[in-house]
């Protein structure tokens, strides 16, 4: 959460190419997110925690208009930062991004529910606000992107806020055994150091080396 790469990006001198590499590499996973909750979904064990579960679907998917879905939202962060339709089709994803997404879908897909319901929540929805602090200046220092262009991080600081009381909710109602506290953590902590490659590796990726 407090990656080293996250405090470099907010506080160094950043290229156009830098916030390019940044927003593409990273996009990546903004686009496959709803996969990890769709695969999560349907081992919920009662109507009402899924009816409950289904409220961040709605954030996510735009509230119904494909325009304010999380993904066109940061796809008009990348057009702000001149890139044009097709960069985000065609970059070569990081090894460390192809090793993240692949981790997470098995983690939702094929793991127990609360190693997901980890992974998911208090590993994405918890962390996303103090990371996405680091973001935001990074970008907007760097570059003339407005509020409106960096919406998409934002949106996130608060919505994500909203989204951990859901997920609270879930855990108390799920995690009721030393047993269960253990899969969640490990859930959450596998997720996390998945994500810290993926740091690394924009940190590569991003200043050319790891220092």
């Amino acid at each position: 959460m407090h990656h080293p790469f996250l405090k470099r990006f907010c506080t160094e001198k950043l290229t156009i190419a830098q916030l390019r590499t940044f927003a593409l590499q990273h996009y990546q996973l903004v686009k496959i997110f709803v996969n990890y909750m769709t695969n999560l979904l349907p081992k919920i064990p009662d109507k009402d925690a899924a009816d409950l579960f289904r409220r961040v679907f709605d954030d996510e998917f735009g509230q119904h208009t494909i325009f304010r879905s999380h993904p066109a939202l940061y796809r008009n962060c990348l057009k702000a930062l001149g890139l044009s339709d097709d960069a985000w089709g065609r970059v070569k994803s990081l090894p460390e991004v192809v090793q993240y997404i692949e981790a997470h879908l098995q983690l939702t897909r094929d793991a127990d529910f609360l190693i997901g319901l980890g992974a998911v929540g208090p590993a994405h929805e918890f962390a996303i606000p103090t990371m996405f602090e680091y973001i935001i200046p990074g970008l907007q220092n760097n570059s003339a992107l407005t509020d409106e262009d960096v919406e998409y991080f934002s949106m996130h600081i608060i919505e994500d806020k909203e989204h951990a009381v859901v997920f609270n909710k879930l855990i108390v109602r799920h995690v009721e055994t030393e047993a269960g506290q253990s899969r969640l953590r490990e859930g959450a902590m596998r997720s996390l150091a998945y994500r810290k490659k993926f740091w690394d590796g924009l940190e590569q990726a991003v200043f050319g080396s790891a220092a």
